[in-house]
C-alpha cells in the first residue's frame, strides 16, 4: 500500500528536527566551563526520547547554574575580605601615626614642664640667695669705720667685692630665665667658638688636654644673645674637661666644632672621655640631676632652655671615649 505523499514527507522531516534539538544542547552544553555528554539513539523517534532526555538535561543544567552562583558568592566573600582588610591595614597605619604624635606630644610636654619647674625653682632659689647677701653687704657697710680704724679696711673691700660679684651672677642668672628680657644681636658663631677655646687654652695647658677648633671657611651667623650663648659653651666645656680628666686610654682631647646644617647652625663639642652611661643618659638634661660631688644638676638643665628658648635644640650622642654634645641653631 502507497502511503500518501504528505504523510511521508512528515515522516521524514523527524530525524532533522531531532538532529536540530540535539545540536542545540550542544552547543548550550559547550558554552558553559562544564563538559557533559547526553547520549540519545539518532533514530529513535521524537516521541519516545523527549522525556527522559530533556529531565537529564535539565538536571545538567541546574548543576551549572548551582556551581555558578557557589563561586559567585566565593568570589565576592573574598573581595569583601580584601576590602575589609585594607580598610583594617589604613586603620593600622593611622593608629600607628596617631600613637607616634601622642608620645611626641608627652615627651615635648614633660620637657616644657620640667624647664618651666626648673625655672621657677631656681628663680625662687636665686631671690632667696640674694635676700641674706643684701643684709650681709649692709652690716658691713656698717662696720667699715671700725674696721678701717684698726686697719682691717682690705677685709671690708674683699667682702664688699665678692657680694657685689655674687649679686651680679644672680642677676645673670635671673635674666636667663626671663628670655623675653634679653637683647638679641646677629653674631658670628665663627668668632665666638674662637673666643671660647682662647678662654679655656690656659687651664687645658695646665691639665694636659688638647683643645681645638674646627671651623667652615665661611662665617656663619645666628642671631642670639650673646651672653646666654657664652654660658652655653662655658658650660658644655667645662663638662667636656671634667669629662677626659684622668682618662689614661689616649691623650685627653677637645674638639669644638661649627658646621652648617641646611638652614641652621651646628655647635658641637666632642671630647674623649669614658663616655655617659645609659641611666644617666636619659635624665642627663633633667634638673637637679648630678653625677658631680657638689654639683647643682642645674647647668644643662639651663643650657637646654636657652637653646630652646632661641628656636634651637640641644642633644647628646655617647660611646666609650667620645661623647658629643651638640646644639643648633637658626642661620641669622
Amino acid at each position: 500500500m502507497k502511503l500518501p505523499e504528505t504523510i511521508m514527507l512528515q515522516t521524514n522531516q523527524v530525524q532533522p528536527t531531532l538532529e536540530k534539538e540535539v545540536n542545540e544542547i550542544q552547543v548550550i552544553a559547550c558554552s558553559k566551563p562544564f563538559h557533559f555528554s547526553t547520549e540519545m539513539d539518532m533514530h529513535q523517534p521524537l516521541s519516545q526520547a523527549g522525556p527522559t532526555s530533556k529531565k537529564s538535561f535539565l538536571i545538567h543544567k541546574l548543576a551549572i547554574s548551582k556551581d555558578d552562583l557557589i563561586m559567585n558568592d566565593l568570589d565576592q566573600k573574598k573581595a569583601d575580605l580584601q576590602s575589609k582588610s585594607l580598610k583594617l591595614e589604613q586603620e593600622i597605619v593611622e593608629k600607628e601615626q596617631t600613637l607616634m604624635i601622642l608620645q611626641k606630644a608627652i615627651q615635648t610636654a614633660t620637657g616644657e614642664y620640667q624647664a618651666v619647674s626648673a625655672s621657677h625653682l631656681a628663680a625662687g632659689l636665686a631671690h632667696e640667695i640674694r635676700n641674706p647677701l643684701t643684709t650681709l653687704k649692709g652690716f658691713i657697710q656698717l662696720l667699715k669705720p671700725e674696721l678701717q680704724a684698726v686697719g682691717k679696711q682690705e677685709f671690708v673691700d674683699v667682702a664688699l667685692d665678692e657680694i657685689n660679684r655674687a649679686n651680679s651672677l644672680l642677676t645673670d642668672f635671673l635674666s636667663v630665665l626671663k628670655p623675653g628680657s634679653s637683647e638679641k644681636e646677629k653674631l658670628s658663631m665663627n668668632e665666638l667658638a674662637a673666643s671660647m677655646i682662647k678662654l679655656f687654652s690656659s687651664e687645658a695647658i695646665l691639665k694636659d688636654i688638647e683643645i681645638s677648633g674646627e671651623f667652615p671657611g665661611e662665617e656663619l651667623y645666628v642671631f642670639v644673645d650673646k651672653n646666654a650663648l657664652k654660658q652655653v659653651l662655658v658650660n658644655l666645656l667645662k663638662n667636656a674637661i671634667e669629662a677626659v680628666e684622668g682618662n689614661h686610654h689616649t691623650k685627653a682631647s677637645i674638639k669644638l666644632v661649627v658646621s652648617k646644617d641646611r638652614d641652621s647652625v651646628a655647635v658641637s663639642v666632642i671630647d674623649n672621655g669614658g663616655g655617659i652611661d645609659e641611666c644617666t643618659l636619659k635624665k642627663i638634661f633633667s634638673p637637679f640631676y648630678t653625677t658631680k660631688t657638689g654639683g647643682t644638676g642645674m647647668g644643662l638643665a639651663i643650657c637646654k632652655q636657652i637653646i630652646e628658648n632661641h628656636g634651637g635644640e640641644l642633644s647628646v650622642t655617647t660611646q666609650p671615649f667620645k661623647t658629643i654634645f651638640k646644639f643648633s641653631l637658626p642661620a641669622g
